[in-house]
């Protein structure tokens, strides 16, 4: 049964976003994604898709009105924690018109989801409670949805955590072609978990889907590469001068170049881009929840914009700062040959080396939020796991509660050997000691590892979960370092964090056992009935304060990796940033050219209110949420 509740009685300030670090958040997540990984290695669930893929025609423009000759779409990405943030977007996304500097940014009649669009498992009632309901209470109708007298029309792309069910429960509103009560109303033609696009002006959108291998697959490649080339003699659909915005589940730039493809083996959207080459605008992605923009000279504009609602990443850390460039893959010792040796495979990433004419500028007046706004945010994990959510979800207060248990289980085996039998190899009753031993008990202390193999072996499993802790930080560290060192001196940071682990476990256990020892009413401990009281009394304190100072450690390691520049993913996801939302509107106009609107809201309302009016189900009920304003703005 759910324990999500859903329906017009449950507003969005009601509806808790993800606690990341609650136990059975945790556990659920890893147990979907290996679930979801051993499907994809036995059979990829999008070679199980409709062999005939549907092109999406949109490239007639209005005919009349006051936007007559021009196309309005827009881009919504990673609307994972639903409740305020995702309310605010969609009732802002679907908005009439907006009245923004001055000019008229009229609804788009295509709308683009750039997935993660439930979190943290993509089941049904995540969709419906985190996703569904925010973006149907704003429409609050039941006919089909005209946009200035045209069908809105739906396209989606899955990413990691819509694919944790095997893409099921995104298939069901974007795929399978249930008419009868479509999202939105709207017109969703697509049949395949990616999609094409054609739109006026010569325009395209291709959204690519990697499920949780960080590639296209075969068919999903061909089926791009016929749009370009033609299939079986027929002219392509695609033609030369024609313009190109690449829809991505992740920003492949933010890693390191070549995206751990090897030199003679591009991956296949490395050869789709490859085969697209100056065609390709835009390249656009979520995945990460902020907003920034990187300029080239020749190979067009990245853009990061994962700001539909999920908690806020930052955007000082060395993923969004470090050089990113373009190289081509030199695949002269390909087997067999490429059959396109004029358009070889792109590659663009992070990298220290120097590429002429290929680089990619970090617009910082684009970064969303702010650098300093994103640095101010590093301090705050210190409490951050403490915190209870204000919708009434118990944050992640249970994580302190699932290390205080690994405190005390920790101590529990480790201290076995601390007993007067094991004396003549040094040990003895931990109470028996005096504080000036604090150095000496310690070594004995990792010395008792060797004496309780199940200690050990407890002591081994959180040094192992602290350095997995820090893998994202491979990633992150420079290109130019090389991996043997990147993954030296992530697992060494990860070790340096058990350590201090280690040493909090021992100083609450040994310190726990020298307070009680001097409490004459616990009686004598050489008795059973005073041994059992004085070690529950340190197992109740161990378990206490350890669940206080283990998230405390927890937090301050969050703390200094963020604002070192590192766990760009992870290092945020204890704040349930509501904060710095938006999402991208485009305008194609008569003579094809491109302009985007980056639209933001800075503060989004905290509390909402009923209104049994024909429109949005609620209405924001907070003077100090902001109007929402227009970021950035380019034009391809």
């Amino acid at each position: 049964m759910s324990r999500l509740k859903l329906g017009r009685s449950v507003p969005p300030h009601e509806r808790h976003p993800v606690a990341w670090y609650q136990p059975d958040v945790l556990w659920t997540a890893a147990r979907q994604v290996l679930s979801s990984l051993d499907q994809l290695r036995n059979r990829d669930g999008r070679e199980s898709q409709p062999a005939l893929p549907v092109l999406i025609d949109r490239s007639q423009p209005e005919a009349t009105g006051d936007f007559a000759g021009e196309f309005w779409f827009d881009f919504i990405a990673d609307t994972g924690d639903g409740g305020n943030s995702v309310y605010a977007v969609a009732q802002t996304a679907l908005a009439d018109e907006l009245l923004l500097d001055g000019q008229r940014l009229p609804r788009g009649e295509l709308l683009l989801f750039g997935g993660d669009l439930a979190y943290p498992a993509a089941s049904t009632d995540d969709y419906r409670y985190r996703f569904v309901e925010m973006f149907e209470a704003v429409r609050n109708d039941f006919a089909p949805t005209l946009v200035r007298g045209r069908p809105l029309t739906l396209a989606a792309i899955p990413q990691n955590h819509d694919w944790m069910d095997s893409t099921s429960t995104f298939s069901r509103y974007f795929v399978r072609g249930y008419d009868s009560a479509p999202l939105l109303g709207a017109s969703i033609p697509q049949r395949q978990t990616y999609f094409a696009a054609r739109l006026p002006g010569g325009w395209w959108v291709l959204g690519l889907d990697f499920a949780l291998t960080r590639d296209i697959d075969r068919d999903q490649y061909e089926r791009f590469e016929a749009l370009v080339l033609g299939v079986n003699g027929a002219p392509p659909d695609m033609a030369d001068t024609d313009r190109v915005i690449l829809i991505y589940p992740e920003p492949y730039w933010t890693r390191p170049i070549g995206d751990g493809a090897d030199p003679s083996h591009p991956k296949r959207y490395q050869r789709l881009e490859g085969l697209l080459r100056g065609r390709v605008k835009l390249r656009l992605a979520g995945d990460l929840h902020h907003y920034m923009r990187w300029d080239s000279v020749s190979w067009g504009r990245l853009v990061t914009c994962g700001t539909g609602g999920a908690f806020s990443h930052p955007t000082h850390t060395k993923t969004t700062t470090r050089p990113v460039r373009l190289s081509e893959f030199d695949t002269s010792d390909c087997i067999p040959p490429e059959p396109f040796s004029s358009r070889p495979a792109l590659a663009i990433g992070l990298t220290e080396d120097e590429h002429p004419g290929c680089e990619f500028e970090r617009i910082e007046a684009t970064a969303y939020p702010d650098i300093e706004t994103s640095r101010s945010g590093c301090k705050q994990n210190l409490w951050a796991l403490f915190r209870r959510d204000p919708s009434g979800g118990g944050g992640n207060v249970w994580f302190a509660v699932l290390l205080g248990a690994l405190y005390w289980f920790n101590a529990y085996l480790n201290s076995m050997p601390f007993v007067d039998s094991f004396e003549p190899d040094g040990f003895k009753a931990m109470w028996r000691f005096d504080l000036g031993e604090f150095g000496h008990v310690f070594l004995l202390w990792l010395k008792a590892m060797v004496f309780s193999p199940l200690g050990f072996l407890m002591n081994l499993l959180m040094a192992f979960g602290c350095m997995v802790m820090g893998r994202e930080a491979v990633d992150e560290l420079s290109p130019a370092d090389g991996r043997l060192w990147r993954w030296t001196v992530t697992w060494g940071i990860g070790f340096v964090h058990a350590w201090v682990h280690v040493l909090a476990v021992f100083t609450l256990e040994f310190l726990g056992h020298l307070a009680i020892g001097e409490l004459s009413w616990v009686g004598n401990r050489t008795e059973p009935a005073g041994l059992i009281l004085h070690s529950c009394l340190v197992g109740i304190g161990v378990f206490s304060v350890g669940g206080i100072v283990g998230t405390f450690v927890f937090g301050a390691y969050l703390a200094l990796m963020s604002r070192l520049g590192y766990l760009t993913n992870n290092g945020y996801a204890a704040l349930d940033g509501q904060d710095h939302k938006g999402f991208l509107r485009f305008r194609i106009d008569a003579n094809g050219g491109l302009t985007a609107w980056f639209i933001a809201l800075d503060r989004v309302p905290r509390q909402w209110k009923r209104d049994d009016g024909p429109g949005p189900v609620w209405a924001a009920d907070d003077p100090q949420a902001t109007a929402p304003r227009v970021r950035d703005r380019f034009v391809l």
